[in-house]
């Protein structure tokens, strides 16, 4: 199975819950951190729809190897813990 539909098929797996989410490359580096109202629906939208992301968001998909997610409370938790996370990192793409 290509590597795109295994990571849509993990993601459509994902809770209707908040949450961040860390985007990782085949070389298990962090090069994406974000966050959601709705972890699902959000990781769900970067590996189905294609070519109307913009250029950056596709070269950054095109890298995605793996994901995980952290799952929280509220919306306002999620943006606390991205900002700290991304500061912490420094992915790539953010």
């Amino acid at each position: 199975m290509e590597k795109i539909e295994v990571l849509k098929q993990k993601a459509t797996a994902l809770p209707m819950t908040p949450g961040v989410y860390i985007m990782k490359n085949d070389k298990n580096e962090i090069i994406y951190i974000g966050k959601a109202k709705v972890l699902k629906n959000r990781v769900s939208q970067y590996f189905g729809l294609g070519n109307q992301h913009t250029l950056k968001v596709r070269k950054m998909v095109s890298n995605v190897d793996n994901f995980e997610y952290i799952l929280c409370d509220s919306e306002f938790e999620a943006f606390i813990l991205e900002s700290s996370l991304i500061k912490q990192h420094l992915p790539k793409y953010n």
